[in-house]
């Protein structure tokens, strides 16, 4: 979930688009919710590398597509998670 927070400075790297729709299917199957709770099963799942991970991340946050919320955690808004 720290990841989320620092997207906006990792903006501009670039994820490859399978990551990015492996990383959105594992969000999406957790809910469409990131919490510290459920952060290391959803990186789990998506079976990004690490360094991967950040690009990622910075991409659905800069697209709007995974906003952080009020409470800390991270929203998912797609077609699945409305």
């Amino acid at each position: 979930l720290a990841l989320v927070t620092a997207a906006p400075a990792l903006a501009q790297q670039q994820a490859d688009p399978e990551d990015v729709a492996a990383m959105t299917r594992a969000i999406e199957d957790a809910g469409c919710v990131v919490t510290v709770e459920n952060g290391d099963a959803i990186m789990a799942a998506s079976g990004l590398a690490p360094e991967d991970v950040d690009a990622v991340i910075a991409q659905l946050h800069a697209a709007g597509r995974l906003t952080l919320q009020d409470d800390g955690t991270a929203k998912l808004t797609n077609e699945t998670c409305p």
